[in-house]
């Protein structure tokens, strides 16, 4: 049976996300001069943005995926004992004792989807906490190990590019406040230099995305944040 290779999803993640940060420079080098450059670099900032981090989201289901793929054996133990725990909180011990549940030693990726992902959106994960937990959960330690070794700055990018992909997505008042409170933290320790927002709250989140700190743009520093992470989950 062909595995999928985690190293492949990887390359494709770098691929794809490089591919976006050089479309984001390629059009702002075509404004150069037009009426509209500042606002529309704000919008192209926010769209480029959206596109990074919906690309990563779906870099870290891919890994999953292959993940399990190379060894389910985690996460259907996982898998039994839950469903064990469900018919014996429903049933009782006596209908629990009678029911044996069945296991494969390989998976494939189809059948995979269709168990992980059975209304086939994507594996998400809302926080770094809860993809760690996934990963305990459901992979073998030499797997589990790479997503746990996210650290806490590496942890705070990526919580925070999330929260500000949302208010991108929905612009409420909610998300707004949340991405302005994960700004005024996403700093602490040191890391994720030039990323927060100092004292003012951010309105505009492209002119945030685009303003360029040390000469480099903040969706830029995002985007390389984003590629030391996955090579390294």
């Amino acid at each position: 049976m062909r595995k999928v290779d985690p190293a492949d999803v990887r390359q494709d993640f770098e691929t794809n996300a490089r591919d976006i940060t050089e479309f984001f420079d390629r059009t702002c080098q075509a404004l150069s001069g037009t009426p509209m450059k500042e606002s529309d670099i704000s919008r192209l900032a926010t769209t480029s943005f959206l596109a990074l981090f919906v690309t990563f989201e779906r870099f870290l289901s891919d890994l999953f995926l292959a993940y399990l793929n190379r060894d389910c054996s985690v996460y259907q133990a996982h898998l039994v004992s839950r469903l064990n725990d469900s018919i014996e909180s429903k049933f009782g011990p006596g209908v629990s004792s009678l029911v044996s549940l069945r296991t494969k030693a390989h998976v494939s990726v189809d059948e995979l989807e269709d168990i992980v992902d059975p209304d086939g959106w994507n594996l998400t994960f809302q926080t770094v906490d809860s993809l760690k937990a996934a990963a305990g959960n459901w992979l073998p330690p030499a797997f589990a190990n790479r997503v746990k070794s996210i650290n806490a700055g590496e942890g705070r990018l990526i919580d925070t590019a999330r929260v500000v992909r949302n208010f991108i997505a929905h612009q409420s008042a909610g998300s707004k406040q949340r991405m302005n409170d994960a700004l005024s933290t996403v700093e602490v320790g040191g890391h994720n230099r030039h990323l927060g927002r100092g004292q003012r709250e951010v309105h505009g989140v492209g002119s945030y995305l685009k303003a360029s700190h040390a000469g480099q743009r903040r969706i830029h520093r995002y985007g390389s944040g984003l590629l030391i992470i996955s090579a390294h989950v």
